[in-house]
């Protein structure tokens, strides 16, 4: 059988298959199912960007613009709801329950003009199951919860010795013949989220530097304790360099950084205050931004602002923010200053042995590089 056109231009399989699927009628989308939590998500974004750059050449050379469609939990892919749309064309927000997308209706649409591609960055069975009963060209995704059969291509995502990131690689190279992810900063203008540094000022920001502070998250063995010790100091350190603090976090974090910042006057909390694009876009301004083990820390750290990440129990060599001037630091296992106060619980973390001051300076240094 002679090379179809998309194989004779780029020599690649996939990229054919695309192409062929784009010549006989399916509709110019591909959809993904994004992860759950914000920090998978965006070092999905990587795998997004290298997949993007071959495929909408495949749907350029066919004379067609692709669409790329974002599904995802509202805590994790809600990061894309105000996407540029020559990136993220639209974004279907799951809430749970029956805020989660019918793949009824998926099905009955689909069947008429299915889209170009599924793909499946996350657990979820429902849309997989919706793009092979709708035979879907290409239908790729994550096959531990045993989707195999699903998939024209599976790969094994979980429990895997590697980060996080390049777990999906191999995928990458399915797609596309190409397995070089690469990183993709988060801006304003890819991500929206420009009423951010609005909101900063109606919380009293006067547009002097400032450095951001995500202090919060659900799990609290990979919070920084004692959080009434630990952030007031490093708020005063920042503040010593004529730099203004500000709070970020979710609804969740709203009254303890209520709390943080009243305990250091001159300090700004934004914690509930803003969607995730404009946390990220108030990020990516920063003279710095430090953070827990969360998912603002992979925000920040994609921005390519200076961004330091506090380690608690996480194995940061697998889960650490990716970014060109980000850094993890995390506090040795055993106490090894028997001044420190140990008058606290830890919840089995380590982080309470990193100082405000090691944040500090490594904080500095990093924006040094910058």
């Amino acid at each position: 059988m002679s090379a179809g056109p998309g194989e004779r231009a780029t020599g690649h399989p996939v990229l054919a298959d695309l192409d062929r699927a784009l010549a006989q009628g399916a509709a110019p989308e591909v959809w993904i199912r994004f992860p759950r939590q914000l920090g998978d998500v965006v070092m999905t974004l990587p795998f997004l960007r290298t997949l993007q750059h071959h495929w909408n050449g495949v749907a350029t050379a066919r004379g067609v613009h692709l669409r790329w469609i974002a599904v995802g939990h509202h805590i994790g892919a809600a990061l894309l709801s105000e996407a540029d749309p020559a990136f993220i064309a639209a974004s279907l927000i799951e809430g749970g329950g029956a805020a989660k997308p019918d793949p009824w209706a998926l099905v009955r649409g689909w069947r008429k003009r299915p889209p170009a591609a599924f793909l499946n960055l996350s657990q979820s069975a429902r849309l997989p199951f919706a793009a092979w009963l709708s035979r879907v060209p290409i239908r790729a995704g994550i096959a531990d919860n045993h989707l195999r059969l699903l998939y024209h291509h599976p790969i094994k995502y979980r429990d895997l010795p590697l980060h996080i990131a390049t777990r999906i690689q191999p995928l990458l190279a399915t797609l596309t013949g190409d397995d070089r992810a690469l990183w993709l900063p988060l801006t304003p203008d890819l991500l929206g989220g420009r009423k951010g540094p609005e909101k900063l000022r109606e919380v009293g920001w006067a547009g002097e530097p400032y450095a951001t502070l995500a202090f919060g998250t659900r799990g609290f063995g990979k919070r920084w304790f004692p959080e009434d010790r630990t952030w007031p100091e490093l708020m005063r350190l920042l503040q010593a360099r004529g730099l203004r603090p500000v709070l970020l976090g979710g609804p969740d974090e709203a009254p303890l950084g209520a709390e943080l910042a009243a305990a250091v006057p001159g300090a700004l909390n934004l914690a509930g205050r803003t969607t995730l694009p404009e946390a990220c876009a108030v990020q990516s301004a920063a003279w710095g931004n430090v953070a827990i083990d969360t998912g603002l820390a992979h925000t920040a750290a994609a921005t390519g602002r200076p961004t330091v990440t506090l380690f608690g129990p996480s194995p940061e060599v697998w889960v650490n923010p990716i970014g060109p001037r980000a850094l993890a630091l995390r506090g040795p296992d055993v106490d090894c200053d028997p001044g420190v106060a140990a008058d606290f619980p830890t919840h089995g973390s380590s982080a309470h042995r990193i100082s405000p001051s090691r944040v500090m300076e490594v904080l500095t240094l990093l924006t040094k590089e910058s």
